[in-house]
């Protein structure tokens, strides 16, 4: 039984490992054509909200957090998509 659940460790630490080479794109691109103040009037204390609270995760200048870096909290970006 300790076997099995040595193998198994085993197994999962390679997989955790070999995991850390898949890279997804990062969105940094600073493309604002789909940018809700190209369709809308946004007013100035409304954006004094977005940019900080927003635009990090739901815009194309991402500034992506430390976890990024380890592959299954860079997943969590990614999905669901």
């Amino acid at each position: 039984m300790k076997k099995a659940i040595r193998y198994t460790l085993i197994i999962l630490l390679v997989i955790l490992i070999t995991i850390q080479f898949i890279r997804p794109e990062k969105n940094t691109s600073g493309d604002a054509t789909y940018d809700i103040t190209t369709k809308y009037s946004v007013p100035e204390n409304v954006m004094a909200t977005l940019k900080p609270a927003c635009y990090d995760c739901h815009s194309n200048t991402t500034e992506y957090p430390w976890y990024w870096n380890i592959q299954t909290g860079s997943f969590l970006f990614e999905w669901p998509r």
